[in-house]
């Protein structure tokens, strides 16, 4: 019984194919969470960009109105 139980735990002990898991896990989350703070920071760039062209755009309209 004893040989058993010393056996399931040398196979427990060596048995690493969950971890493989678990990296993939982490590796996804953090690849997620750079996409999304990527985003971000584009989006609030560009935010400003179409801003300014829409102004500038309105002025030529304007102009070329008249």
């Amino acid at each position: 019984m004893k040989n058993f139980l010393k056996t399931q735990l040398a196979r427990f002990k060596n048995d690493d194919s969950g971890a493989v898991s678990v990296e993939w896990v982490v590796l996804t989350a953090s690849m997620i969470g750079i996409g999304i703070g990527a985003i971000t920071l584009v989006a609030d760039s560009s935010e400003g960009v179409a801003s300014t062209s829409n102004d500038q755009l309105a002025e030529a309209m304007t102009d070329a109105a008249s």
